[in-house]
């Protein structure tokens, strides 16, 4: 039954937001993809020094009461396309003739979401230190469960949409503020469950970037951790569900089977 409830949930999330029919100036943000932000909150505890530490344990908050899902534009943002010069579209844009897309505006349909969103938190007062001077928090890519996922780092106003965390140990340096990169598969992905791990660090190199919350150029990649800090490790989870008429037709199957199951027990009871 609860099997059940989760398809029901699924394919009402399918026809649950509103079109925006037409050309789109950027990609549908972690508030129109469901559940809103799912954001784990990294700190520095146990530092010698909460104003200017240089020793401490990287900490987390992080507890998502939901899992977000990975899905395509159609989902997201019904009947819309991106402008021909976008540089996210080739990947994020419909097909031809989905949702009216155009041809000089398709793409190849990938599902994405982008809810998850990495943040820091400093409170000297309350014991969480302030980023140590001269250095950088860091992110690691430890594990991924499919090699087909990829992350992007996304900037609406730049016209950005750059790779990131390519394989497992490309890294990024973080300026601790409000990071939402997109996380992506290609459009005939599997249905089921997709997690990645990353490592959040201290390292010996500072912030410089210029592309955003994340700088991911050769002095990023790297970049060195500072070993008088213990990093922690933060594990994102996503689902892939089956397209709309897929799960109609898993739906009434088991429906049927919930019938047949009722008369049973009617007949032997």
């Amino acid at each position: 039954m609860k099997k059940i409830i989760t398809l029901c949930a699924v394919a009402i999330l399918h026809g649950a937001f509103p079109s925006h029919a037409g050309l789109i100036t950027g990609v549908p943000t972690a508030s129109e993809q469901g559940a809103g932000m799912i954001m784990p909150m990294v700190m520095i505890t146990n530092a010698d020094n909460n104003m200017n530490p240089t020793s401490g344990t990287l900490a987390l908050n992080f507890n998502p009461l939901s899992t977000p899902i990975l899905s395509t534009l159609e989902t997201w943002s019904p009947g819309s396309w991106f402008a021909d010069t976008a540089s996210w579209r080739a990947d994020l844009g419909s097909p031809l003739g989905v949702g009216g897309t155009p041809a000089a505006n398709v793409g190849s349909g990938q599902i994405f979401n982008s809810q998850y969103g990495f943040t820091f938190s400093s409170n000297p007062m309350m014991g969480m230190a302030n980023q140590p001077a001269g250095k950088s928090l860091a992110l690691k890519l430890t594990a991924m469960s499919s090699s087909a996922m990829e992350s992007y780092n996304y900037g609406e106003t730049q016209n950005r949409w750059d790779r990131v965390f390519s394989s497992i140990g490309s890294q990024v340096l973080w300026n601790g503020g409000m990071w939402h990169n997109y996380f992506t598969m290609p459009a005939a992905a599997a249905a089921g469950t997709y997690t990645a791990s990353f490592e959040v660090f201290i390292s010996n190199t500072p912030f410089t970037g210029t592309t955003g919350y994340a700088q991911y150029d050769p002095a990023a990649l790297g970049a060195t951790a500072d070993l008088n800090f213990v990093p922690t490790t933060i594990n994102y989870t996503w689902t892939v569900v089956p397209e709309p008429s897929a799960l109609a037709t898993a739906t009434s199957g088991i429906m049927l089977v919930l019938v047949v199951l009722r008369r049973r027990m009617k007949a032997n009871g």
